[in-house]
């Protein structure tokens, strides 16, 4: 008796111990899956941020290709001259 009374308790702690260790596993999952989904929403954040970025910049590029194609228009207009490459040269003569 004294033996299966010894066994017996081994065998509750083998499962207490167990239990502990199911516990602590679980526990791990729950904060490595908490950590994935904080990633995630940083990583959306992110990528909603550049693709932000890249609209302003992509409007800011349309506003000085625009600005660009308004100061060389009237240059030509104004002076005459067929475009680049024709005409007079400005700047002083090489």
């Amino acid at each position: 008796v004294g033996e299966l009374q010894a066994a017996l308790g081994e065998a509750e702690r083998q499962r207490e111990l167990q239990e502990a260790e199911g516990r602590a596993l679980r526990q791990e999952l729950k904060d490595v899956r908490d950590g994935q989904r904080i990633l995630e929403k940083k990583g959306s954040a992110a990528l909603k941020d550049l693709k932000r970025q890249l609209q302003l910049e992509r409007r800011r590029a349309d506003r000085l290709q625009e600005r660009l194609q308004e100061l060389l228009t009237p240059t030509r207009t104004r002076t005459g001259q067929p475009g680049p490459g024709g005409g007079l040269r400005r700047g002083g003569g090489r």
